[in-house]
């Protein structure tokens, strides 16, 4: 191997294993939840656990520097007692603030949201009954629906998109779906699939079972019915996905939904494309980082230095080196594949 060669493979690794910039960072605020979703298991948690507005500043620099773009304020944040506060230290900071949210709350918080908030999504289990069940409280379209509505009360253009998990218990009830999705005034819609097997994700380290997998999983006689559902759809709903209510593409509705569970049972490969563990990062209410939901946590901010200095720790930096998003188990199972394009 020649000298120039050495150089470029040394040079090749370390942009593959550092982290230079941040596109967004998923921000997991507090523990617990009011939910009780039969697909996540962080309600289990005790509440009262969460990141405080003046971490939040301290870490401000360090995101800036990383010319960080997004911060996307998760968990279940409506139940933070300083949500908003958090809110405007990021925005003061010059930097987008996007919020997913069940939705619970949302009623209370409807005026914050509309002042503060670039994107709103929420989280919708298929129509009402079903949502109900999935996250288990009775008037859980209800609160949801109550929500929406007084955020149009404030600001009736404001955009509110909605984002719906198929799997066994709903892939039969997709354009019911949608008909409630603009019954309670969503501005668009979105599918995946069902992550139902990665433990790292939502806390579910001792749920995942046979029992569990089957609940969610689409697979055998069910794949073909998902083929036909999914025809129907696209057939029956051309008008939703020319004005991009349905904002995927018939072809990527595929890919996430048909092309994950074929995959999953046995069927051919995804191609997955994902360079979120190099431009992304998740931070969790104890200051645990990881490069992805479901992605093993590479440590905690404090015990391992600054951000930055845990997204470039050995181990880290190690499994950066070695991960191929193409083969990986764990990414051929995440529901979310993303590619975060940004320029510096």
């Amino acid at each position: 191997m020649t000298a120039s060669n050495a150089t470029a493979e040394r040079n090749a690794a370390s942009i593959a294993a550092n982290v230079f910039s941040i596109a967004k960072i998923m921000l997991w605020i507090n523990s617990g939840c009011n939910a009780r979703c039969k697909s996540c298991d962080i309600w289990r948690e005790k509440p009262g656990h969460s990141l405080t507005a003046s971490q939040i500043r301290g870490w401000l620099p360090e995101w800036q520097e990383l010319g960080l773009k997004t911060v996307v304020v998760c968990g279940e944040p409506l139940l933070h007692p300083k949500l908003w506060e958090i809110v405007a230290a990021i925005r003061d900071g010059g930097i987008t603030v996007e919020l997913l949210t069940n939705g619970f709350l949302l009623d209370r918080h409807a005026t914050q949201v509309t002042q503060y908030i670039k994107e709103l999504r929420v989280s919708l289990d298929g129509p009402e009954e079903i949502h109900n069940l999935m996250r288990g409280r009775r008037n859980a379209f209800e609160k949801l629906q109550d929500g929406i509505q007084a955020v149009r009360a404030i600001e009736p253009g404001f955009r509110i998109d909605g984002r719906c998990h198929i799997h066994h218990q709903n892939f039969r009830l997709m354009r019911e779906t949608i008909k409630d999705a603009k019954r309670i005034g969503l501005s668009g819609l979105s599918f995946s699939g069902t992550d139902f097997s990665n433990a790292e994700a939502f806390r579910r380290a001792d749920t995942i079972n046979d029992e569990y997998s089957r609940l969610f999983n689409i697979s055998g006689d069910a794949l073909v019915e998902l083929q036909q559902v999914l025809e129907t759809l696209v057939e029956k709903h051309s008008d939703d996905f020319r004005s991009r209510f349905l904002t995927d593409s018939p072809e990527k509705l595929k890919h996430l939904i048909l092309d994950y569970y074929r995959d999953l049972n046995g069927g051919a490969r995804r191609h997955i494309k994902c360079n979120s563990p190099w431009t992304s990062a998740v931070i969790e209410y104890d200051g645990t980082v990881r490069p992805c939901f479901p992605m093993p946590a590479y440590g905690k901010i404090g015990d391992m230095g600054t951000l930055k200095q845990t997204l470039n720790s050995q181990c880290a930096c190690e499994s950066r080196v070695a991960l191929d998003v193409t083969t990986n188990e764990t990414c051929r199972r995440c529901v979310d594949q993303t590619l975060n394009l940004f320029s510096k």
